[in-house]
């Protein structure tokens, strides 16, 4: 298991070449590509019928890459000057302990957890995100940024019904102001052809998933998970 304090900003384009150049990137203004890999995740969202978790500003996610099965718990931290803050906990699990996750029965922390938040409520799976994943580390001295290149699918009856291209840039271990600083080489190698968004994932998902019953929030609210 591991827990973690997330901080990423996170970007949207309606560009497949804007998307694919960013995928290619060698250098962020100073900071040097160390790696670069990549992985094809399906991503399924758990809550009850009534959106506790939601209300609970948590998220609880099952990520399938290949064989490997995680299961979060993200919490919100805040949102500020276009930097989303977030604790992770993760643990990874056997493909055939799925049911009792989605059951909440499962006895890992991140279940535990979640279970505390939604009580004796019931969970389901409220809808699955297919992610197609470019992943970049930079490294400017010993501080390290990573920046996830990232083509969402939304699928219904097996097939794409919605696509979104997404660039995010991850903290790994830079202080503060570097941190910034790639985020601002990112925006000025790109300039406007890349939109920053407040939109999570997880509420792309669910606004196309049930549209009736996505969370009405001011534009300002959005973003946390």
């Amino acid at each position: 298991m591991r827990t973690a304090i997330e901080e990423e900003a996170r970007f949207v384009t309606g560009s497949v070449s804007v998307h694919e150049a960013a995928a290619r990137l060698r250098e962020l203004g100073g900071w040097r590509l160390v790696s670069r890999r990549r992985e094809r995740q399906r991503n399924t969202y758990l809550d009850t019928d009534d959106l506790r978790l939601l209300r609970a500003r948590s998220v609880l996610k099952i990520r399938q890459v290949s064989q490997r099965v995680e299961v979060t718990l993200k919490r919100s931290l805040g949102f500020r000057q276009g930097v989303v803050r977030r604790r992770e906990i993760t643990a990874c699990i056997r493909p055939a302990s799925l049911a009792r996750v989605v059951a909440g029965k499962a006895g890992i922390t991140p279940v535990r957890l979640a279970r505390r938040l939604t009580g004796t409520a019931p969970w389901q799976p409220l809808f699955t995100l297919f992610t197609d994943r470019r992943i970049l580390v930079f490294a400017s001295g010993r501080a390290r940024v990573e920046v996830d290149v990232d083509a969402v699918a939304f699928r219904r009856h097996g097939r794409a019904a919605a696509r979104r291209y997404e660039v995010e840039v991850e903290n790994l271990n830079a202080p503060p102001a570097a941190f910034r600083k790639a985020v601002a080489a990112l925006r000025r190698t790109f300039g406007g052809s890349l939109s920053p968004t407040r939109v999570s994932k997880f509420e792309y998902g669910l606004g196309l998933a049930r549209p009736r019953r996505a969370p009405r929030r001011r534009a300002r609210r959005r973003g946390y998970l």
